[in-house]
């Protein structure tokens, strides 16, 4: 992505001006030296920067004026000087905050601070030296003045930057080497073992798309941390929306097919959460709308096509009714190169990335003719999900009884699969589990990589063995009985029975037809389609009849159901049945802002209804409340399906 001109940072640190600055100087030194941190000696921060120093004439530049607090304080509005031979365009405010942990006199306490932000974007008009002087603010009374910063145009274009794959905003200026501060340090190890025990968004930096027009008030970026992948490899693709206005409401078009790929999620955004970022000179609000790791089928060349989506967007203060638009992402090609026939092991089976084979037997001790359990589990960086059980180094004296796997795919790219497979012990004395080998690709080393485990040693003790039937057991009085002789003379004292072949030919005709009716019922060619609304009204019909027999339990699990196949229709997923949190997160957010919060209260009530025990059910067969319920649920059904921005119809017949 192209940046114009140096990426400048300037940020002081102020407090009241009645502070001496040598004084100052030497107690933030002083308390450096002996450990203690310097942010706890001030309440607030303030700083004036500019995203750019050096630019030509005509082109933008923004100056940001930022106040950071723990507290709650009043912040006035900055007090900007005159600025020659710029114009203003554009200005809003925006907030942040960042939560860390800090040490305390009785162990380990959370910190929040607020950044208010105040935004100008300029236009140079004629080349020379641009002062801004220093921008006074008040924060809780007290006024704080910022340095002055210097940007400088030039007459002729500046010479164009190559091309970067992720702009940074800005630049963070150079900071004093005070010594490392304990604080710090405790902080740091905070932050990695959250990182470690719950994962976290990787930060891409490896391709992102151009926006076509940077003057849009919104657009759509895709992002990937690789163009070139090995067949099996993880890609990691996010969609972030752009926006220098105020975002009202979202909905969600199309999601990337991803065809090629198998997919992953790693977040999809049910709200959006902006931060700042520069493209060109100019800023922008960023929040992040789904993010997946991919894994490439096949070699050649893929394709991650676009997210789609359609936005209402407020000007920068927020007033106004707005405007509508839909915007799509750009197509990225990838190019997925096959794994090396050269080296490749014949236990290969396809698992490409880091992993770790781990082969362990809970039970030391265990008995003859008795199942117990060897794990087999394989976890690291990629697809574990690839990984295929590998030959088991077994003899005569043990035998497989059965066998689980269990997998599972975590936000931080990490995954695993394990193995459980039941074996018999046949023979009494020492067990030796030989050898096991696995083998995978790794992309970092370009090579195969192949891991073998520790022999394991168990001891077996006698045990019953249970009688068992085989073929040589089996004695029959049908199987004792001679074979009838040969006949050896012709006998034709026999009757010619008549021809019945005509009813095979009924038989396979009436097998023809009903097989034929089969199909036609469930393909639905003769169903009649009906719409959402439709759906809704025939199905609380029959819930009505339900109540009109108090069968409560059945009536509460059929508005279950019934929620279910309609938002699962409203999602995308078809009459789904995953779990209510699942399905809400796919709907529009239209449909999610005006009734999962009722919707998820009424699911709760009749959920207690359907299954819970008889006893505290008893309180729900007020005929005249349920009627009531019943209708809130089918009221918010029917507004659902007026929100939603889907409009087909599905085939429904009555059983």
């Amino acid at each position: 992505m192209k940046k114009a001109g140096n990426l400048f940072s300037t940020n002081i640190l102020l407090f009241s001006s009645s502070i001496n600055p040598k004084v100052l100087l030497s107690s933030l030194l002083y308390l450096s030296v002996f450990g203690f941190s310097v942010n706890s000696f001030a309440n607030n921060n303030v700083q004036a920067l500019v995203d750019r120093n050096q630019l030509s004439v005509g082109e933008v530049f923004t100056l940001q004026v930022s106040v950071d607090s723990e507290n709650s304080v009043s912040i006035g509005e900055p007090s900007l000087p005159v600025i020659p031979q710029v114009d203003l365009l554009h200005t809003w405010i925006s907030t942040q905050s960042k939560s860390s942990v800090v040490s305390t006199g009785q162990g380990i306490d959370f910190k929040t601070v607020r950044t208010k932000i105040f935004n100008y974007q300029f236009s140079t008009q004629a080349p020379g030296e641009i002062r801004i002087d220093p921008i006074r603010i008040e924060v809780d009374g007290k006024t704080h003045l910022t340095k002055e910063i210097v940007v400088l145009v030039s007459k002729d274009p500046l010479p164009s930057k190559p091309l970067v794959q992720k702009p940074g905003f800005p630049a963070p200026a150079p900071q004093p080497r005070w010594p490392k501060d304990p604080i710090d340090d405790l902080e740091e190890r905070f932050n990695q073992l959250l990182n470690r025990q719950f994962g976290g968004v990787p930060n891409p930096g490896g391709f992102m798309t151009e926006p076509r027009n940077t003057k849009e008030a919104f657009f759509i970026l895709a992002q990937v941390d690789k163009t070139e992948a090995y067949k099996g490899e993880q890609v990691l693709a996010s969609w972030y929306l752009y926006t220098t206005g105020r975002v009202r409401d979202i909905d969600t078009l199309k999601y990337p097919d991803l065809k090629g790929f198998w997919k992953e999620d790693i977040q999809i955004s049910t709200q959006l959460d902006f931060e700042q970022d520069v493209i060109n000179g100019v800023a922008y609000n960023r929040a992040l709308l789904a993010s997946y790791a991919l894994f490439p089928i096949e070699a050649g060349k893929a394709n991650i096509d676009p997210y789609k989506a359609k936005a209402t967007i407020m000007g920068g203060y927020g007033f106004g009714q707005g405007f509508q638009a839909t915007k799509s992402s750009e197509n990225i090609p990838i190019l997925i190169k096959p794994l090396p026939t050269e080296g490749k092991p014949s236990d290969f089976t396809g698992a490409v990335g880091e992993f770790q084979m781990i082969v362990d037997a809970p039970n030391k001790s265990i008995v003859t003719h008795q199942p117990f359990p060897l794990k087999i589990r394989f976890e690291g960086r990629g697809n574990a999900k690839l990984i295929e059980l590998p030959k088991l180094p077994i003899g005569p004296d043990l035998e497989v009884y059965d066998i689980k796997n269990e997998s599972m795919f975590f936000k931080n790219g990490q995954s695993f699969k394990e193995f459980e497979v039941q074996l018999i012990p046949r023979e009494t004395g020492e067990l030796i589990i030989g050898e096991m080998t696995t083998s995978y690709f790794d992309p970092k080393k370009g090579e195969y990589v192949t891991q073998i485990s520790k022999p394991i040693r168990l001891t077996v003790l006698p045990g019953v063995q249970q009688e068992s039937i085989g073929e040589d057991r089996i004695e029959s009085d049908v199987l004792k009985k001679a074979l009838p002789m040969p006949v050896t003379e012709w006998n034709p004292d026999f009757t010619v029975r008549a021809d019945k072949s005509y009813l095979w030919f009924f038989a396979f005709a009436f097998a023809i037809l009903a097989l034929l009716t089969k199909l036609i019922i469930d393909l639905g060619l003769f169903v009649k389609k009906l719409s959402l609304d439709e759906i809704i009204q025939n199905r609380f019909k029959g819930i009505e009849k339900h109540l009109s027999k108090k069968a409560f339990r059945k009536l509460a699990i059929e508005v279950t159901n019934t929620v279910y196949l309609i938002m699962g229709e409203l999602s995308g997923e078809g009459g789904s049945n995953e779990e209510l949190d699942k399905v809400l997160a796919k709907s529009p957010p239209s449909v999610r802002r005006e009734i999962e919060q009722p919707l998820r209260k009424l699911m709760d009530y009749f959920g207690v209804l359907a299954f819970g025990p008889k006893s505290y059910v008893e309180q729900f067969k007020d005929e005249e409340q349920l009627k009531l319920k019943l209708k809130e649920v089918q009221a918010l059904l029917i507004k659902a399906c007026q929100l939603s921005s889907e409009s087909g119809t599905i085939a429904y017949s009555k059983k």
